[in-house]
């Protein structure tokens, strides 16, 4: 989903750095309650917190490789 909404704005001529910054905002807010999540409440909510932990880390590493490859993706867009 990520990956489609970043090409999509960069098809539109749309800042795709801002869909991205927004996107890191918003997992890393995410990611400040789950752990919140896990400090006061039991087991269960800590495993199904650490579910979501891990899900948004890996977005958040596609978030800075692909912000690091931008330029290219973009040219490849336009290109195609």
């Amino acid at each position: 989903m990520l990956f489609s909404k970043v090409v999509l704005a960069l098809m539109l001529g749309r800042p795709a750095e801002t869909y991205l910054d927004a996107q890191r905002t918003a997992h890393l807010q995410r990611m400040r309650e789950l752990t919140e999540l896990k400090r006061t409440r039991g087991l269960m909510d800590a495993l199904l917190a650490d579910h979501g932990l891990f899900h948004l880390e890996a977005d958040l590493r596609w978030i800075d490789v692909t912000s690091a490859r931008l330029n290219a993706l973009a040219e490849m867009v336009r290109d195609s």
